[in-house]
């Protein structure tokens, strides 16, 4: 297997319809001095439809989906092998631009599911989704969130800590506690079908959904081609996706 070059990775992109003004500057500014951006609009209504009830037939009895008990939070995996809807979620240009923008380098899916915290659950102590980085160390790991609902300030949205993806620590314990609160901490409000895209060495985490509504979402992870931490994800049959969102999950030969 023959590792891509920066050059033939870039060709990959470009056939997803990644160009150069798939961002803007100051969405770009954003992950570089926050860690994170919000991109409006990416969800399309009839798409967004048709995610919403995929995400809800993989929630029914025989749809495969669990409900951790401690977390009380409905978890839908195996999202790529379950409906080709799903493939523009590690398709889509305006997240990858936004991925490699933070990588720099050549990049896979690492993770991919749904979740939904239910009334009164989803808190969770402020985390990054890599161990600390050393000195010179690149990043390693971009997180995105598709909102299938709205995310409010009551209903269990991501909350982030800007500008900590440049530090080389973990957060200190006494965050890790769900019940703290950092003092710079803000709470993503954002409407149904935006993604945040954010550094996955931001600090961060999910807030308790206090409301009675639903916030379900898709989370999927992008990580180097490379990186062991993360099993290669694999399309149960052939043709069910395209070749090009096969190379981007990783299975599939490199060029």
């Amino acid at each position: 297997m023959i590792k891509p070059t920066v050059n033939s990775f870039e060709q990959i992109l470009r056939e997803c319809g990644v160009t150069e003004t798939a961002l803007s500057a100051r969405e770009r500014e954003a992950l570089d001095r926050d860690g994170y951006v919000v991109l409006p609009d990416v969800i399309e209504a009839d798409w967004l439809a048709r995610l919403s009830f995929a995400f809800e037939s993989g929630c029914r009895k025989d749809g495969g989906a669990t409900v951790v008990k401690e977390s009380g939070t409905r978890h839908v995996n195996d999202l790529v092998n379950r409906d080709p809807v799903f493939e523009g979620v590690f398709t889509h240009p305006r997240v990858l631009a936004g991925v490699y923008h933070v990588l720099r380098d050549a990049f896979r899916v690492g993770q991919i599911g749904g979740r939904d915290p239910l009334p009164g659950y989803g808190q969770q102590g402020l985390h990054a989704d890599w161990t600390a980085r050393s000195k010179g160390e690149p990043f390693r790991i971009v997180t995105t969130i598709w909102l299938l609902d709205d995310f409010t300030s009551e209903n269990g949205a991501t909350r982030v800590v800007p500008g900590t993806h440049r530090l080389l620590t973990q957060p200190p314990k006494s965050f890790a506690d769900p019940a703290s609160r950092h003092p710079d901490q803000r709470i993503i409000v954002a409407q149904a079908g935006s993604v945040l895209v954010f550094n996955g060495h931001l600090w961060h985490s999910g807030t308790a959904n206090k409301s009675s509504r639903p916030r379900r979402v898709l989370q999927c992870l992008f990580v180097g081609r490379d990186e062991f931490r993360f099993g290669r994800i694999k399309v149960a049959a052939p043709g069910f996706l395209t070749a090009t969102a096969c190379y981007i999950l990783g299975d599939h030969l490199e060029p």
